[in-house]
């Protein structure tokens, strides 16, 4: 009989649906009720579709690559997404497009401190009646970026107390021991973009397991051993493009993702070779958004 495992790994900010302006955080004012607000509008919403099928990119490609390592190792996952606007769901639980995300100065970021942010976590997981809890007695696969590390460390922690725990990713706010960094060096080894190196990282490390115990020393001096053959410096070597080049890629862009952020713009800008200065592109992108509204 295989090991029980959970998994919980970040939501994507592309979506399988377009995401209307009443399902952006940015539409919401910055008050106690906004929770509220925002999950009667969740509550309402349709097309809903299952949440595997929900996000898209890179990133979220490596799903099933990573639930099919951990059944080779001998667990038996279930995947859970980590969501600024739906809270703590499972992934074949369904729900609709939206715009909300925990990464700072994004268009559609929770605001405040990451105490604020775990306050609007707590909302929504009261709302959708997880409690953000993830079941006890099991071992848990954490594969999340640094700001949503930092708003999930509490749920980290306690789910540390009774579980053996892994968070590949993360941030300073979890307990080294518990925790796997993604070494950007190692990207050329693992394939893919930087912004999928978590996902990428936790696949590999599943694949190199030789049984159903989440981590180990013995997994760990098997991975620093592989690593350290695997780390390549890489140099970056992008195509400068003019304003108009630029502005033309923008409205590409947005033509095949209408509610894309900047931030996720230029990083498609630059992961296809061109090079664009991050204050530069920001005033482009707001001109090319203008133009096209």
């Amino acid at each position: 009989m295989s090991q029980k495992l959970t998994i919980v790994v970040t939501c994507t900010d592309r979506k399988s649906l377009a995401v209307p302006e009443l399902r952006m955080r940015r539409s919401l004012p910055d008050s106690p009720s906004a929770v509220s607000t925002w999950t009667k509008r969740i509550e309402s919403a349709e097309p809903v579709v299952p949440l595997r099928m929900l996000y898209q990119g890179d990133a979220w490609s490596q799903l099933p690559r990573l639930e099919a390592a951990s059944r080779m190792a001998g667990f038996e996952p279930t995947t859970y997404v980590a969501s600024a606007g739906l809270g703590l769901r499972r992934v074949s639980a369904v729900g609709p497009a939206y715009g909300a995300t925990f990464t700072p100065n994004q268009p559609d970021s929770i605001p405040g401190p990451v105490e604020q942010q775990r306050a609007w976590w707590d909302g929504l997981n009261e709302w959708n009646g997880s409690r953000g809890e993830i079941p006890e007695g099991t071992p848990t696969l954490f594969v999340l970026s640094q700001r949503y590390a930092d708003v999930l460390a509490p749920l980290v922690a306690k789910a540390a107390v009774a579980n053996s725990v892994l968070v590949v990713g993360g941030s300073s706010a979890i307990a080294p021991s518990l925790r796997l960094p993604a070494d950007a060096k190692l990207r050329s080894a693992l394939g893919g973009t930087l912004g999928a190196l978590n996902m990428r990282t936790a696949v590999a490390w599943m694949e190199r397991l030789t049984g159903p115990v989440i981590d180990s020393p013995r997994n760990r001096a098997a991975w620093s051993t592989w690593a350290e053959g695997a780390r390549r410096d890489e140099q970056y070597r992008r195509t400068p493009l003019g304003d108009d080049e630029v502005l033309e890629a923008v409205r590409l862009i947005r033509t095949q993702q209408p509610t894309i952020s900047r931030t996720r713009a230029l990083r498609i800008l630059r992961d296809n070779g061109f090079a664009c200065e991050q204050k530069r592109f920001a005033q482009l992108f707001e001109s090319a958004h203008g133009g096209a509204s």
